[in-house]
């Protein structure tokens, strides 16, 4: 049997916010089946690509923080000229 296209849904949502480090708890599962719902009232073309979409509608999400991916460029020399 297909799984539901909700169930798809939901399941998305919440990996996207365990993703951000929230937790599945009550209040949260209520929010994301509050939003699938909304989601699905629109209609059921591209059902979780919508839902994702409207995550920050219904969450508030914290400020993802990147760290510098190398150290930081400085200019140096290579020993192309004359020291005399």
């Amino acid at each position: 049997m297909a799984k539901a296209m909700c169930l798809y849904a939901l399941n998305r949502v919440i990996a996207y916010l365990e993703g951000y480090g929230i937790e599945p708890e009550h209040e949260v599962c209520q929010k994301a089946l509050r939003l699938v719902d909304c989601v699905m009232s629109e209609g059921s073309d591209q059902l979780v690509e919508r839902a994702i979409d409207r995550i920050p509608d219904f969450f508030e999400l914290p400020e993802l923080t990147v760290p510098a991916q190398s150290p930081p460029m400085i200019r140096g020399s290579i020993g192309y000229h004359d020291h005399a």
